[in-house]
């Protein structure tokens, strides 16, 4: 009760605020993009949208919902042509590029398979690199296309969680554009953004780490547009943070919201806007949000201040930064207005007092102390670090700001401090074997112990007797040996069956060690392309390529793992071709 009746005079402030503002909100959308249309001619679904926080990165496109369907026919949107393909297991599996007149591109991802005239292409640079992760670059005449022409069909290739298209518009400069102000991209869209939670940063009180001193800030949704929180009472400096998603009619997946903006005493203070990332600023991501925070909760907090060594262009706030500057004995109200692209808002509102006794009183409240570790790296110099028989290599400028890292050796093990500070550079870990047998070295890499008991195998370098990799993330990191070869059989086929009336041939190949490096295979001592889904551990030949004439036909497949392992499967089968 006591905040409701506090909070009674901000709410018809609010109300008045909103009704002056709404008008120019619309105003201030980006502009259709002339001569784009839809990639699906059905009504569009999103699993995802622009801007949202992903694992290291802002998603750079739209996720267009295929109700799991495979094999939905997908079209150009504009005039233009091919000017790349990539075929890959992982990343954007297979892919297309389209360059359309007026400079701008469209990229199509996680296709299964590309429109008859370009797969046959694809296919035919695949059986002559005997390959099936290339990349090309047609010359452009080669593939023409009319907005609207078939290019390809949806699938769950590459690093995809489940069937989708991923559609992109990108400018002149490759930079990704929010693909919701195209003409063609209708998505009905009626919900509100809704706020998870809030947390607040004392900043004054951080020495090297601001994420150090957040706090969880309690919040309650006082009407269908309006959340409020508990009031703050400090003095300083105080940065603000939110857990935000929005949805859309059609389906309840937890989107990114398209611009936040924050209001101190009704002045403009903050800005954040969705409507453009590069790909050199998309890493900033693990700045924007709150890191240590996420490392331990697995959700995403945005910090609605700029710190240092964050250049992202989304943020929009030249002579504020989002920091509030709070005085003792000062009332304050801060205003946290959070629009979807359809304009659909939702408000926060932070009651703020000022006082002189907070800040011992927050110090005792921190999450846990500044860990004083034995190797302190500043941002200017490349450090490097030895102990028994490991060596590191941290590169300048590999975290944000000045650390004091807890490092340790234990046996072949290397405690990297935790997971708690992103890295914009990778860091090297080298190991020395000498003391290993020639098997054991051959055997050996390094991996990462998860928080959650497995292993994760880190790309291993071998030479002159040394295991290096380079890791991305803080950790546990150890030394680990891989002695069984692959796995490998086949799927619904058995030795010397006849097998005329299958489209498909399936071989299913696992390494639960170190993991599959690359496979090979051959009909009757010919190379034949398997297309390999790590997602489902399987090879499929299919049969139309017609490499082989002969009725009794013997494959053999050959898999290797990361350190060398190799497993060789081989059957043979009949089938009659016409």
């Amino acid at each position: 009760m006591i905040i409701q009746q506090r909070f009674v005079p901000v709410l018809v402030q609010f109300a008045l605020f909103l009704a002056l503002s709404l008008g120019s909100l619309m105003a201030q959308m980006p502009s259709p993009i002339e001569g784009f249309g839809t990639p699906l001619k059905r009504p569009l679904v999103l699993s995802g949208n622009f801007g949202e926080l992903r694992s290291n990165h802002f998603h750079s496109g739209l996720d267009l919902k295929t109700n799991l369907a495979i094999g939905i026919p997908v079209y150009a949107t504009a005039d233009g042509f091919v000017s790349r393909i990539k075929v890959a297991h992982f990343g954007y599996g297979k892919a297309l590029y389209l360059t359309h007149d007026d400079g701008y591109f469209t990229v199509y991802a996680h296709l299964d398979r590309f429109e008859a005239s370009l797969q046959a292409y694809v296919k035919q640079q695949q059986y002559k690199k005997e390959t099936f992760e290339l990349e090309l670059f047609p010359k452009n005449d080669l593939f023409e296309f009319k907005a609207g022409d078939l290019i390809g069909y949806t699938g769950n290739t590459g690093s995809s969680g489940g069937p989708h298209l991923h559609y992109e518009i990108r400018d002149p400069e490759s930079r990704p554009l929010n693909p919701l102000a195209s003409a063609g991209i209708v998505v009905k869209d009626t919900r509100r953004p809704v706020v998870k939670a809030m947390r607040y940063y004392p900043i004054d009180l951080a020495a090297d780490d601001i994420e150090t001193t957040g706090l969880d800030l309690p919040i309650r949704k006082v009407n269908d547009s309006t959340y409020l929180t508990a009031p703050i009472s400090i003095s300083g400096t105080l940065g603000l943070g939110a857990e935000l998603y929005d949805q859309q009619d059609a389906a309840n997946n937890k989107n990114g919201v398209f611009q936040i903006e924050g209001f101190l005493n009704g002045a403009k203070h903050y800005e954040v806007t969705f409507d453009r990332i590069s790909f050199d600023e998309s890493r900033f991501m693990n700045r924007y949000m709150d890191y240590r925070y996420y490392s331990s909760t697995k959700k995403r907090v945005q910090k609605l201040f700029r710190e240092s060594n964050n250049p992202i262009g989304i943020i929009r706030d030249p002579e504020h930064r989002g920091v509030l500057t709070i005085a003792p004995g000062q009332s304050y109200t801060y205003e946290i207005v959070v629009t979807d692209f359809h304009g659909n808002q939702s408000t926060i509102l932070v009651p703020i007092n000022g006082v002189l006794e907070e800040a011992s009183q927050i110090t005792s409240q921190m999450q846990e102390p500044q860990h004083k570790g034995l190797l302190d790296v500043f941002g200017s110099n490349t450090v490097y670090w030895s102990d028994g028989r490991y060596e590191i290599m941290i590169p300048r400028q590999t975290f944000y700001d000045p650390r004091s890292l807890a490092i340790t050796v234990s046996a072949d093990t290397l405690f990297l401090d935790q997971d708690h500070y992103p890295l914009q550079k990778k860091i090297e870990i080298k190991y020395d074997g000498q003391w290993m047998t020639q098997e054991d070295f051959d055997k050996s890499y390094i991996g990462r112990m998860t928080p959650y008991g497995q292993i994760a195998y880190q790309n291993t370098v071998k030479e002159a007797r040394l295991l290096k990799s380079k890791v991305s993330t803080l950790g546990n990191y150890s030394i680990f040996y891989d002695r069984t070869p692959p796995s490998i059989k086949a799927k619904s086929v058995r030795e010397g069956q006849w097998i005329s009336k299958m489209s498909r041939l399936t071989v299913l190949i696992e390494d639960k060690e170190s993991g599959i490096s690359a496979y090979r295979a051959t009909l009757n001592g010919h190379f034949i392309l398997m297309e390999y889904d790590y997602k489902t551990k399987q090879l499929v030949y299919d049969f139309s390529d017609a490499i082989v004439s002969d009725t009794e036909q013997n494959l053999a497949v050959v898999v290797l793992d990361n350190v060398g392992n190799s497993a060789t499967f081989e059957l043979t089968f009949y089938r009659k071709n016409d």
